[in-house]
Order: structure tokens, then C-alpha cells, then sequence
């Protein structure tokens, strides 16, 4: 122990002079951040006689930007967040995005193409009352007030009890297509904008920086996703052709064999989301659902050939409008009595 002691002194001594070799002033492993402060300037270089000198210009220069509708950062911190990306369908070319509460959707789709496609979808909403295709705007009529999905209940009933508005009110629906060269050749961009006005309705619209009814909007947006997926309705169909303001919407009709089937005058997406919302609120309970087979699964169960079986809301495209029936599998209908009270339950909530 007495010679462990002298020898540890020993080589602490030694140690001391190799940090300094190593992490001091002048050693190898030393502190270089401040070495630009030794940096000095050489006088720029002499051409030679005979010769001259070009300026130099950047290789890669970057356009400077226009007077368009683009945004300036000020700074690192004010930078956009990226767009929320809402709902998007690749194979249709569809992407309804949101950014500081203003919803947008872009379709990849040629402007000859689209704005048919638009036009009869906003013929599907109400009368067009304006349609311009080189300012790309189409304005319907004014209706009587549609109702967003989330504004129903009971909270709703009793703001509409103690609302003072002076009169009716209507509304009004506004498309608009954008162009979008920048991001492609047939990018464009549909902006849907609504108002709702107490009667008697001004003969100047007066649209608003946001719609009146952001969830109405909402429910628009994607009832033309759906719309445009399918691509858009077929002009000449032989029902969709006529007029539909003199036809029934919702009737009640049976088949050849005396079952009951319901008979909407719609299109089919339509029709659907009618459906889905009827359902709803006619407490029929929905335990699935398949758009492409356009099925709705029912809570409810039927009895064939002593078996208990799911009962499905089908909805079929008929030359008559779309058919609605109730069945137990692909090739069975429901018993008939069982039908009928279904889609009794179902008519009275669609009214």
C-alpha cells in the first residue's frame, strides 16, 4: 500500500503536461470555434493583360415571384402549417382538403370534363339559376333552408323556438372552379359557398368570406365526392331525364309477386345518404353497411325456413328510380308483412 501511493502521485504528474499536449492552446485536439476571427482578406486576383474578366451568375437561379395570390413568409416562425387532408379517393382523382377553417377539393379531372359533371350536380341541389363556364361560377336558385346533419335535435329545435328572425328564410348555393396550371394541366380546384337570407331575398347576393352553414357545406362536399367518384350522372338516362319536380319522390309500389318495394326519384348517392339519415331517425338500427353492394345491414332478423337471418335494406338503379327492398340474402326477400312495416317506418321518416 505504502508503494501504491508514491506511484499513483507518479503518474497523476505525468498526466498533468498530456492533457495540456492534447486539449491546450496548441494541442491536437484544441478549440477551433473562434478561429475565423484569424481569418484575413486576400486582394481579389489580376487578370492578365489581353484577357478580361465576366461576372459570374448563378447556375440555377431560382424565378422571382409574381404578383399572384401567394404567400410571403416574414420569417422562419411564420411559415404555413401543411393543408389537412379531409378525405381523399386516388383513383378518382379527388382530395377535399382544409386549411384555417376554408374547405376546398381539388379533382384531377380535364375542365371539359368537369364542369358538366358540376353543373348537373348543382342541378341535383336546386334550379340553376346561373351557370357561366368561362368565369367558372354557377349559381342555384333560392330554396327553401336545408338542414345540416349536425344541426338536428333537440338543442337545435330549441334555438329555432327562440329565433326572431323576421320572416322566411332561403337559400342559396355557389360552385367555383379554379384552374391550378402550377400543379398540373388538369388540376382544377371546387369551392362551394352558401347564404342564407330572410325573405324577401335581395337581387344582389352578397356571399360571405365563410358559408353561412359550414356543416351544410360539409355535407355538400361530400355528397359531390360521391357524385364525382361515379363519374357524375349520365345525361340521357331515361329516368333522370324527365322532370323530376312533377314526379313523386318517395313512392310506395310492390313487384310482381305482391312484395313491397320503395321507389325513390333521386340518383342513387342521393338517395343513399336519404337512406342512411331516415334510418336514423326512424330508430332502425344500422349494424353494417356496404355502398358498393348498396346495402344497409338491419339489427332486425327474420325467420326462413326456421333459420333467423340479418334483414338488408338493399338499394337497387332501376329504370323506375332507385328501388328499395328488404331482404334476408341475395336471392330472398323478407316476408312481406315484415317489408312493409320496414319501409312504411322508412317512407314516413324520408317525408
Amino acid at each position: 500500500m505504502q508503494i501504491l501511493r508514491p506511484a499513483l502521485l507518479f503518474l497523476a504528474l505525468i498526466a498533468l503536461p498530456g492533457c495540456s499536449y492534447l486539449f491546450g492552446e496548441e494541442g491536437q485536439f484544441r478549440e477551433r470555434a473562434m478561429d475565423y476571427k484569424k481569418a484575413q482578406s486576400h486582394p481579389p486576383l489580376a487578370v492578365p493583360e489581353g484577357m478580361e474578366s465576366r461576372p459570374l451568375q448563378q447556375r440555377y437561379p431560382i424565378p422571382a415571384i409574381g404578383e399572384g395570390d401567394f404567400y410571403r413568409p416574414q420569417d422562419s416562425d411564420s411559415v404555413p402549417r401543411p393543408q389537412s387532408l379531409r378525405d381523399v379517393n386516388e383513383a378518382a382523382g379527388l382530395e377535399l382538403r382544409e386549411d384555417a377553417g376554408r374547405v376546398w377539393l381539388v379533382v384531377e379531372r380535364p375542365r371539359g370534363e368537369l364542369w358538366p359533371q358540376l353543373r348537373e350536380f348543382a342541378a341535383t341541389v336546386a334550379a340553376v339559376d346561373q351557370a357561366d363556364p368561362g368565369q367558372g361560377v354557377i349559381e342555384t336558385s333560392w330554396m327553401a333552408p336545408r338542414q345540416a346533419p349536425d344541426e338536428k335535435g333537440f338543442w337545435y329545435s330549441v334555438g329555432q323556438l327562440f329565433s326572431f328572425s323576421q320572416g322566411e328564410q332561403r337559400d342559396r348555393f355557389r360552385f367555383t372552379v379554379e384552374a391550378v396550371p402550377q400543379a398540373g394541366p388538369d388540376t382544377n380546384l371546387v369551392r362551394i359557398n352558401h347564404v342564407r337570407v330572410a325573405t324577401p331575398t335581395p337581387a344582389q347576393v352578397d356571399w360571405p368570406a365563410q358559408p353561412d352553414s359550414p356543416g351544410l357545406v360539409a355535407a355538400v362536399y361530400d355528397e359531390l365526392m360521391l357524385f364525382l367518384e361515379d363519374g357524375g350522372r349520365k345525361v340521357g338516362s331515361s329516368v333522370l331525364s324527365q322532370d323530376l319536380r312533377v314526379l313523386p319522390k318517395y313512392t310506395m309500389t310492390r313487384d310482381g309477386n305482391g312484395y313491397p318495394i320503395l321507389v325513390i326519384n333521386q340518383d342513387f348517392n342521393r338517395a343513399w345518404l336519404a337512406v342512411g339519415q331516415a334510418l336514423a331517425d326512424a330508430e332502425l338500427e344500422v349494424t353494417d353497411l356496404d355502398r358498393s353492394l348498396g346495402i344497409y345491414y338491419l339489427e332486425q332478423t327474420a325467420t326462413v325456413e326456421d333459420e333467423e337471418r340479418q334483414l338488408q335494406l338493399r338499394l337497387v338503379t332501376s329504370e323506375s328510380g332507385i328501388q328499395v327492398s328488404v331482404q334476408v340474402d341475395d336471392d330472398t326477400l323478407a316476408p312481406q308483412e315484415q317489408s312493409a312495416r320496414v319501409l312504411n317506418r322508412l317512407r314516413a321518416s324520408l317525408e
